[in-house]
């Protein structure tokens, strides 16, 4: 049984310096010159912009409002965030609302998201909006924070009534690395959440891999094939599992399990001779013969 093998593959000083060294030292203080000549200055919005975009975001306009937004969303600066935050705290409608939470992920996707607390509240809070689309990009926002307070309303938005907010959720989680979502994720899977597939193949630990391959039979199999698919494709694992990892793939039906085995496949470099390569390439062509 492909899930038994799974299973069995899961259990098993300083340098002296030399007379160069000042020669070096000037070489090395050339490099960093040029490096910072190179390296892209920090985007700036001269404040009267600002103050525009600003009194944009609260006017009556909503157009207007929601194009400030996305304005301040990708100019990268770091004055773009507060204006922004002052919406949240105010109160908007949906439509504002989710402008601007989508700039802010933007802003918070190139660090500039700041901790504080005021932040983490508001999107705290609107994580828990009455309307799913707010939810949800709420959530992205509050994944770009780097900061641990962050977690809990992540993990509390695995629950959340919609699946595009959990699937959210469990994006950022992944993305953050939280091991303690795994559980929480093997559970919806195991209850056909397709949405955190993908991200619980990021946290799984090789024993919850046969788990995995034991849900068929009881969700989809394309649940199943997205999950074990985007896990086989980890670095971290040995090409052993690897291998009994595909042949569970390829005893699933559909295509999302034969893409599985494509994928996984154009996934290793030209030139690298891996077994699971041409396993996955051998269960796919027996995949082509049978159909």
């Amino acid at each position: 049984m492909a899930a038994g093998g799974v299973a069995r593959a899961a259990a098993s000083e300083s340098q002296p310096q030399s007379a160069d060294a000042p020669h070096s030292a000037h070489k090395s203080r050339s490099k960093a010159a040029k490096a910072d000549k190179a390296a892209p200055a920090t985007p700036v919005l001269p404040a009267d912009r600002v103050e525009a975009l600003r009194l944009a975001l609260v006017g009556a306009d909503d157009e207007a409002a929601i194009e400030a937004a996305a304005t301040l969303g990708a100019s990268g600066a770091p004055g773009a965030v507060e204006p922004l935050c002052e919406v949240l705290a105010a109160g908007a409608g949906p439509a504002r609302l989710q402008a601007v939470l989508d700039a802010l992920a933007k802003l918070g996707d190139a660090h500039l998201l700041r901790a504080d607390q005021a932040t983490l509240d508001a999107l705290e809070l609107y994580s828990g909006h009455r309307a799913p689309d707010v939810r949800r990009r709420a959530i992205k926002a509050l994944g770009t924070v780097n900061d641990p307070r962050a977690t809990p309303a992540l993990l509390d938005r695995l629950g959340d009534a919609a699946s595009d907010v959990r699937a959210a959720a469990a994006e950022a989680l992944a993305a953050r690395h939280e091991a303690k979502a795994a559980q929480r994720m093997f559970a919806l899977l195991s209850m056909g959440d397709a949405g955190v597939a993908g991200p619980l193949a990021t946290l799984a630990t090789p024993d919850m891999v046969p788990r995995i391959a034991e849900l068929n039979g009881t969700i989809e199999d394309s649940v199943i094939a997205d999950a074990l698919g985007d896990y086989v494709k980890r670095a971290d694992v040995p090409d052993k599992l690897r291998i009994d990892v595909l042949k569970t793939i390829g005893g699933l039906s559909g295509a999302v399990a034969t893409t599985a085995l494509v994928d996984y496949i154009a996934s290793v470099p030209a030139k690298e001779d891996r077994a699971s390569k041409k396993e996955a390439q051998k269960l796919l062509d027996q995949r082509g013969a049978s159909q």
